[in-house]
């Protein structure tokens, strides 16, 4: 089988990855640079936790993925993972969060992977930079969960399959797709063609197919880095990744300062807006506002200094579910959403099983659904 990729981030290169290691021909098409910085499968990190309300599929699906990112380790011979543990704000009386706990619980994770209900009393012992909004409802922690660095995975990647063999052509942009001939057309004018095209293209898949823009919207996020107090910072150091997440999606995440990263905010709202080809500048204001998100939340946040705000897109979906889209010789995959990366590697594992007839378009979206 001949296949054609078109992106090259993490749904582009685990596609080719998993289809490579079944004997499949690939060219992987990628706009810009690999890794590419406008991308947005680059960054220092992205994170990955069991934490999914009642998606009792995502919650599943999670499981699956730690599995395939162990598979890649093993072919890549490096390990870009960081266990940080998880702690989640809100107790009990949080719905969402007792709603969690409930999942965790029938998908058997709950015991294996140290669910602990947090007292306000707990919070203020264990966690001393957090200040009295934080821990006034309690929350829990679960010794799972952790930072794929996503920068290096996406270089270590494509290093090792243009290593193996793989056909990989960084600065070769897309114009056209034919899904009835399975062709490429690139701004060079050059055609390729295949036994099947797949467009993991990110937030510019709408640009090449349209159609897709009734599911999917590019949408406009913003991260922040900042740089603690000094004192703090070998506290923060042994801290979990912090999620305060409510209703809408609204409230923010924090990265804490892993090993070669700084620590880092980012608002979990969704903007649904923007241009990926637009200006990735972001203002201090802006920068400010997602910082401010933490207010009440940890001790002395004006001794937290702004070090760099960076802009990234990619595409939502209503409910946050990943696009598998088949016509003809045409796959496209959408990895949606701010958890796109977590999924990457299992992402690839199903469009490559999808295009070998190992699983159906039926199954595959049904599992996609995260339900």
């Amino acid at each position: 089988m001949r296949v054609i990729i078109v992106g090259g981030g993490i749904a582009g290169l685990s596609t080719a990855w998993s289809l490579q290691k079944s004997g499949a021909q690939v060219t992987l098409l990628e706009q810009g640079p690999l890794p590419n910085p406008l991308a947005s499968s680059v960054d220092d990190h992205r994170l990955i936790r069991y934490p999914y309300g009642t998606r009792l599929g995502f919650t599943r699906m999670v499981g699956e993925a730690y599995a395939a990112w162990d598979e890649m380790w093993a072919d890549l011979g490096e390990r870009h993972y960081v266990e940080t543990g998880t702690l989640v704000l809100g107790g009990p009386s949080n719905a969402d969060n007792s709603a969690t706990i409930d999942t965790l619980a029938e998908v058997g994770l709950r015991a294996g992977h140290e669910v602990e209900w947090l007292t306000e009393a707990d919070l203020a012992r264990d966690y001393p930079l957090l200040e009295d909004a934080a821990i006034a409802t309690g929350g829990y922690r679960l010794n799972s969960g952790g930072a794929l660095r996503c920068g290096r995975i996406v270089q270590a990647l494509a290093r090792h399959l243009a290593f193996t063999g793989l056909d990989i052509r960084p600065n070769s942009p897309v114009i056209g797709v034919d899904p009835g001939r399975g062709e490429v057309t690139l701004a060079s004018g050059e055609r390729l063609s295949g036994d099947a095209v797949v467009v993991a293209a990110g937030a510019w898949v709408t640009k090449l197919l349209p159609e897709l823009g009734a599911r999917v919207t590019p949408s406009r996020q913003l991260i922040v880095y900042v740089a603690p107090p000094a004192e703090t910072v070998a506290i923060w150091q042994r801290m979990p990744m912090m999620l305060n997440i409510g209703e809408n999606n609204a409230g923010y995440y924090l990265v804490p300062p892993i090993p070669g990263t700084g620590m880092k905010i980012g608002d979990h709202r969704f903007s649904r807006q923007g241009d990926p080809d637009g200006p990735r500048t972001a203002t201090l204001a802006e920068a400010r506002a997602v910082v401010e998100q933490c207010r009440g939340h940890i001790r002395n946040l004006d001794g937290y200094r702004i070090i760099e705000p960076k802009v990234c897109f990619y595409t939502v979906e209503p409910r946050e579910s990943f696009v598998f889209h088949q016509q003809d010789k045409l796959l496209a995959v959408s990895a949606c959403s701010g958890h796109g990366f977590k999924f990457g590697s299992v992402i690839g594992k199903a469009a490559a099983s999808l295009l070998q007839g190992q699983r159906s378009l039926a199954e595959v979206i049904a599992w996609a659904k995260g339900d």
